[in-house]
């Protein structure tokens, strides 16, 4: 997406909520919107500032205008992974969220102050859609805001009860309180209530990919028939070129790894950055990777907590795999033990499957890469998502059938092998592993010039610089 100076002179705030998943699709947001001309702040607590600027991929920070902002991290009991815990949904996380609403709304507040002053008021906000309570702060200032949705258009739709099978994807089969626990809920209803005055929402999705549940679900998003707009992938470009993209990763050693193994060969498994599995559920994927007889990439580790990821926090996941297994498996397995490149590895020529738990970001990460899924979800948007991968898009297939299967259910090692197998060697697998090759045609479409995503990001910045003279 080439700048066209349509965003000169204008200065665009990006808020995120402190989760790795919101903050990577906002700092790639704030890259394209650079790329075009754009002056950015980015705002986040300073803790999850330092987090994501250490995980950028394939693009150098310091050749964009983006302005780090950091707010302090509030004042909270806890925040830490419980490895104990039965619930697969990141708990911990909750009182995070909580405490930025109560105790940083001030600190947004002078800020936004300070930066519309600097600026002559030539402001545009853009806010992540758990943060509903930054609309009240842009409402003060006058400062027209948009809201930035972290999720795909099928999941808010499956929210909503609306989806059926005209749309050529049946109902997901799991209650929503499977998904978020009621404290989220009420904190979710709490931001949604206050997003009624921004001005369009966006969405990290591309027409190929979304357009009949985008187009579907106009009349039923919060902002009853404002502006919809699909800038996605929000990836650097430079991944969909292997001779020019930038891998900051070469010397890390999964990568040394990667590449000397057989093309589209190895299985990659990680369940991203707040996400982790029992230490029985452990073993039986273990167990189950080791049957399959297929090279595999395994990201094991607890989730972040919420104040920081810690080295230790990998360390502490590994404990629970057999004595002598990665000795066992040694050239055909290769464990991570610290963070993971993933746009990497997605994209490296030897990465033939992702066993994922369909996070969006990881959704459209592998979509946009080629690379065909394997899908094991676990809470919140995950379980729509896995049934927009295998069913409507057939880009992947399930690890089991998730709609019959019960809360907390485990996996067996036997239900892996034959699902890998299932993936990776089957006729089955390659028509999967051949659609998602084809997505990632349309992916690399939307972003281009002229593109699907490049007209909406075309039309989103002009929306931003009509809205001044509202």
């Amino acid at each position: 997406m080439a700048g066209d100076g349509s965003a000169a002179r204008m200065r665009v705030v990006v808020v995120s909520l402190p989760a790795q998943g919101h903050l990577n699709q906002l700092l790639h947001f704030a890259r394209v919107i650079a790329e075009r001309g754009a002056s950015v702040s980015f705002v986040a607590t300073s803790t999850h500032i330092h987090q994501v600027r250490r995980r950028v991929q394939g693009w150098d920070l310091h050749n964009f205008d983006i302005r780090f902002e950091e707010l302090p991290m509030p004042h909270l009991t806890g925040g830490e992974f419980d490895s104990q815990s039965s619930h697969m949904f990141p708990i911990h996380l909750i009182p995070l969220f909580e405490a930025v609403e109560d105790q940083l709304e001030s600190h947004v507040d002078q800020l936004l102050s300070n930066i519309c002053s600097e600026n002559n008021n030539k402001v545009v906000l853009v806010y992540d859609a758990a943060m509903g309570w930054v609309q009240t702060v842009a409402t003060k200032y006058s400062v027209p805001a948009y809201v930035f949705r972290p999720t795909g258009a099928y999941f808010y739709l499956w929210m909503k009860r609306v989806c059926d099978e005209t749309w050529g994807l049946s109902p997901v089969n799991i209650s929503l309180k499977r998904c978020i626990p009621q404290r989220l809920v009420k904190y979710s209803m709490r931001q949604r209530s206050l997003l009624g005055h921004a001005k369009g929402e966006i969405i990290n999705t591309f027409s190929a990919l979304e357009s009949q549940f985008v187009h579907q679900g106009k009349g039923e998003l919060v902002f009853g028939g404002k502006p919809v707009w699909s800038v996605g992938p929000l990836l650097p470009q430079a991944f969909f070129n292997d001779d020019q993209r930038l891998r900051l990763q070469a010397d890390i050693e999964c990568m040394k790894w990667l590449d000397t193994q057989a093309p589209a060969s190895v299985l990659y498994v990680s369940f991203g950055s707040v996400s982790s599995l029992s230490a029985t559920q452990i073993g039986e994927l273990a167990d189950g990777l080791e049957r399959s007889d297929q090279p595999f990439l395994w990201v094991l580790r607890i989730s972040d907590g919420a104040h920081s990821s810690t080295e230790a926090q990998f360390d502490s996941a590994c404990k629970f795999l057999q004595q002598g297994y990665e000795r066992r498996l040694k050239g055909r397995g290769f464990i991570v033990r610290n963070w993971a490149p993933q746009l990497d590895i997605l994209f490296h020529k030897s990465t033939g499957g992702f066993l994922t738990h369909c996070g969006w970001n990881s959704t459209v990460e592998s979509i946009s890469a080629g690379v065909a899924m394997l899908t094991w979800p676990l809470h919140s948007d995950q379980f729509a998502n896995s049934a927009l991968i295998t069913g409507a898009l057939k880009a992947g297939v399930e690890v089991k059938e998730w709609g019959n299967a019960e809360e907390n259910e485990l996996v067996s090692a036997e239900e892996v092998e034959k699902a890998v197998k299932r993936l990776m060697t089957s006729e089955e697998g390659m028509r999967v592993r051949k659609i998602a090759q084809e997505l990632r045609g349309e992916a690399r479409k939307a972003v281009d010039d002229g593109g699907s995503s490049w007209k909406d990001m075309d039309s989103l910045l002009h929306h931003f610089s009509q809205s001044f003279s509202d």
